[in-house]
């Protein structure tokens, strides 16, 4: 049974629900034990493979103590975000659905198109609707994809927002004695 989980996951383009995993399995007499075989990989893996709970189903990855070693095959550095972007994503991670103009307020400054693209075309970012406001400007909202890329199982699992006291910098209000 373990290893038609193995199967199923490495062949899916998406997380997989406990929901979808019961659809596949059911009716079929072969496949009891599946759930206590999830439940196993979920606790020990297998070999250099973990699987990890994403955007409300489990996925598999390498497991964590072998990114050195993996990052060294992958020799093209992902490009790095701008740090507006990052700051665009963040607004729209916690605030969510805010509208691009709550995003401008949040960050201080202007957000350009290109951020917005950016994040669209990562599959981060999608609209959910429109505030019903002059304008009806568009209520922006982070995707399962967001969710998958930075291994998070649910919004919930967003770090809590650490707030700084005036005059500290950045590196003072993440220090904790």
């Amino acid at each position: 049974m373990r290893e038609a989980l193995l199967a199923l996951f490495l062949s899916s383009a998406e997380p997989l629900t406990r929901a979808r995993l019961a659809d596949i399995f059911d009716g079929d007499p072969g496949c009891a034990g599946w759930e206590a075989a999830l439940d196993m990989l979920l606790a020990t893996g297998e070999g250099p493979l973990q699987l990890v709970c994403v955007a409300g189903g489990y996925r598999l990855q390498i497991h964590p103590r072998h990114n050195a070693l993996v990052a060294r095959l992958h020799m093209e550095p992902p490009r790095p975000l701008s740090r507006a972007t990052l700051e665009t994503l963040a607004v729209i991670a916690y605030q969510q659905p805010v509208t691009r103009p709550e995003i401008e307020h949040w960050r201080g400054v202007a957000v350009s198109v290109q951020i917005m693209q950016q994040l669209q075309e990562r599959g981060w970012i999608t609209t959910s609707g429109h505030r019903d406001t002059p304008g009806r400007p568009a209520l922006w909202v982070t995707t399962p994809g967001f969710l998958e890329h930075f291994s998070l199982p649910s919004l919930a699992a967003l770090p809590e927002i650490v707030t700084m006291e005036e005059g500290q910098t950045d590196i003072q209000a993440g220090i904790t004695d």
